[in-house]
């Protein structure tokens, strides 16, 4: 069963889908919380939510602020503003009838990572994460320019108000993933944030693994390994 919906989040309609196994019971959920520069449409989440609906697990996919079907400038955005989205988009599924409210996970991507964090360290409801890719560090360069996108100074000056890794140290159930040819994200910001992360927690580096996981065998271990994840902790 796929739904499409809309919330509000700083005044901006915020574009999602749920996807349910069936419409008979309450399943365990996974938000998928995508990338700066990306979207719902990701072909890794499409990928990704086919893998743990089979699973028996629903998946929301939605488009933070600027990206996607959602409303807003992408320019303007902000790590503030999108945990904000993402508050939005859990209460949604909480609330949703098909969804088990106690059973309800995050998956984050490069800056949906870090967005996931917040989010995690401040709402218990969250029951574990996984996190790829994830920075805690966001650095000015080429003049502020992100995939050929001029961002305001404000997600820069913004994203300087959170400590990540202090943040993370009030996290636990997380899995953490990272390439170890991470060409955005080095690998060490990934090390950084799972040193810091409560038991029980586990860290997969992928040989030769990119910031996308380009490569069809690294993106099918990493589904593979989430899955499995959030099955063991949100279905046993």
């Amino acid at each position: 069963m796929t739904e499409s919906f809309e919330v509000s989040s700083f005044g901006f309609k915020i574009k999602g889908i749920l996807t349910t196994p069936r419409d008979d019971k309450r399943y365990p959920c996974i938000i998928l919380s995508h990338g700066l520069i990306s979207s719902k449409e990701s072909s890794k989440y499409l990928a990704l939510s086919e893998r743990l609906v089979l699973d028996g697990i629903a998946t929301c996919r939605f488009d933070y602020h600027g990206c996607g079907e959602s409303e807003g400038n992408i320019e303007e955005t902000t790590l503030t503003i999108r945990v904000g989205n993402l508050d939005s988009i859990f209460e949604y599924v909480f609330k949703h009838k098909l969804i088990d409210p106690e059973k309800i996970g995050i998956l984050g991507s490069s800056f949906g990572g870090s967005t996931c964090i917040v989010k995690a360290s401040k709402d218990k409801r969250v029951k574990c994460i996984s996190l790829w890719a994830t920075p805690f560090l966001l650095e000015k360069k080429d003049g502020g320019r992100i995939s050929e996108i001029d961002f305001n100074e404000t997600i820069y000056d913004d994203f300087l108000k959170y400590d990540l890794l202090s943040e993370a140290k009030k996290i636990t159930c997380a899995l953490v993933i990272h390439g170890e040819d991470d060409e955005v994200v080095p690998l060490y910001e990934g090390k950084a944030i799972y040193k810091n992360i409560k038991k029980p927690k586990k860290l997969y580096i992928i040989k030769g693994g990119d910031h996308i996981f380009s490569v069809v065998s690294h993106r099918e271990k990493v589904i593979e390994l989430a899955t499995n994840w959030f099955r063991h902790h949100l279905t046993v």
